[in-house]
């Protein structure tokens, strides 16, 4: 929120001397195994709903077969809170903003509400052709192997689906007395989902929204 990158906080810490997870607490950390702070290990910290308070469960799920591998948050504190909610929401719109070529900032207002309806993984923010976009590449990356048997990857628009969206829930969108008017469709939906703990789960077949299992 200060206006540094991930990349200046895991540097930071490191020149500070300050021990990373897998430092501090090995036995809870034992599939991290370097020595120092990294890019993925802030980005994850960052992303984490529990420094509110608030109690999570199916974050990192490899059982996708059952509902109970759905992420879930609690409806109320279950801990002290480290940062405020307004705050880590704040966090999360600053991280939305992705940087291009030409300076200027990329925003994913759905960015961490999409969720993949074929492996549960959140989509991947992606700007495409001008467009934002959302895709899920279900867990590859560039050190699997290219031929390895995988889903074909998941893309959508994401102004394809506010449309979609609002043309289902528009007097409950815009009835919201939370919303700002000068708000973007995409915003008031992504404020709307958030406000009633909802999410987007999508796959080749379409989309519908899931309530978050605060039970």
């Amino acid at each position: 929120m200060a206006g540094q990158s991930v990349a200046s906080i895991a540097r930071h810490l490191n020149e500070r001397g300050v021990p990373c997870p897998s430092s501090a607490d090995p036995d809870r950390n034992r599939h991290r195994t370097r020595g120092a702070w990294t890019l993925r290990t802030v980005a994850v910290i960052l992303a984490n709903p529990r420094y509110t308070g608030r109690q999570t469960w199916n974050r990192r799920t490899t059982d996708t077969s059952s509902p109970a591998s759905t992420p879930a948050l609690s409806a109320k504190a279950a801990h002290l809170a480290l940062v405020t909610e307004q705050d880590f929401i704040d966090a999360q719109q600053i991280r939305a903003a992705r940087p291009a070529s030409d300076g200027r900032a990329r925003w994913f207002a759905l960015a961490g509400l999409i969720h993949c309806g074929v492996c549960d993984r959140r989509l991947d923010s992606h700007w495409n052709h001008g467009r934002a976009t959302y895709r899920c590449r279900h867990g590859y990356n560039s050190t699997q192997c290219a031929g390895q048997s995988r889903p074909k990857t998941l893309y959508v628009h994401e102004d394809e689906l506010v449309d979609q969206v609002h043309s289902r829930l528009g007097d409950q969108v815009d009835g919201s007395a939370k919303l700002k008017p000068d708000q973007t469709r995409s915003k008031r939906i992504a404020t709307a989902l958030r406000d009633s703990g909802q999410f987007i789960v999508y796959d080749s077949a379409g989309w519908r929204l899931q309530e978050i299992d605060s039970s």
